[in-house]
């Protein structure tokens, strides 16, 4: 449970859409704009990661994505029209900001959340003081991804809370014991509390990765001062997929999660947010 109060829940209207949203700390302060993941609610991000930033003197905000959770959910039809695109996720995110009056900010993604944020350095860099990318990748055919990883009988009804755990600790590393009652409460906010399974979610935003393709030569674009996180226990993501696109930004840093896998458990938190840190201090919080 989160000791750092609420300063705004509710839904913004954005780039044709109501965007679920959540902000934490004053919003005087240097902003920081989390994205989650493929299919993922924003409780995601939790206390642990956030909390620290908010004690830190910065404004935080999480937002559910378009098809995810309490924002809008694209309909099946109009999505077969016109599939969304990365760019399209990465617009939304910037109309957040727009309508939250922030002109730029940290941005940190993780997994696709890493992907749209590199997007928006990219193809909007006045938004962005720092880009971080945890567990992410610059090229989407390097995924070690299927659907199939997302096993249930009726894809039309959440997954039963057996195969919720199962997921979660096949993404776990060795590292850290799994914290199952973690995400047994993280099923109750998500599937019990809020309601939020969407049964399209997963097909309509993989399908935007996999149509975005390779941002490898996009990459020496980003001249923000750069945070990647890799663990190397990743079961979608290897080591020398993330390392390909490190390389390809200017001003990045990498820092290698040993014995971690597909997320950032509260035992690593302390080591990415000092990284983190580091990264934030590279650039005047006022500017």
């Amino acid at each position: 449970m989160s000791t750092v109060p609420l300063t705004f829940s509710g839904k913004i209207k954005t780039n044709g859409l109501n965007l679920y949203c959540e902000t934490f700390g004053n919003p005087a302060d240097p902003a920081i704009l989390l994205i989650m993941g493929l299919a993922t609610p924003c409780v995601h991000w939790f206390p642990y990661f956030y909390e620290p930033l908010v004690r830190a003197g910065y404004y935080v905000i999480r937002f559910d994505s378009r098809d995810v959770g309490l924002s809008d959910w694209i309909d099946p039809a109009d999505w077969l029209a016109s599939p969304y695109t990365l760019e399209d996720l990465a617009l939304d995110a910037i109309g957040l900001l727009d309508i939250l009056g922030i002109a730029n900010a940290h941005i940190i993604g993780t997994s696709v959340g890493g992907a749209v944020a590199q997007r928006i350095a990219i193809s909007q860099p006045s938004y962005v003081r720092t880009l971080t990318s945890l567990i992410s990748t610059g090229d989407a055919s390097s995924l070690n991804f299927s659907p199939d990883l997302f096993p249930q009988s009726d894809r039309f009804q959440p997954p039963t809370i057996d195969l919720h755990l199962q997921f979660w600790r096949s993404m776990a590393g060795t590292r850290f014991p799994f914290d199952e009652q973690r995400y047994r409460d993280l099923y109750h906010e998500c599937f019990v509390v809020r309601k939020c399974y969407n049964p399209h979610c997963l097909t309509q935003q993989f399908t935007a990765v996999l149509r975005s393709g390779s941002r490898l030569a996009e990459l020496p674009q980003i001249k923000v001062p750069t945070l990647i996180v890799h663990a190397n226990e990743d079961p979608l993501i290897t080591e020398a997929a993330a390392l390909a696109y490190f390389r390809q930004i200017p001003q990045a840093t990498y820092l290698a999660l040993p014995g971690i896998g597909h997320e950032i458990p509260e035992g690593i938190a302390p080591t990415v947010l000092t990284a983190i840190f580091d990264l934030f201090s590279q650039v005047s919080n006022y500017e």
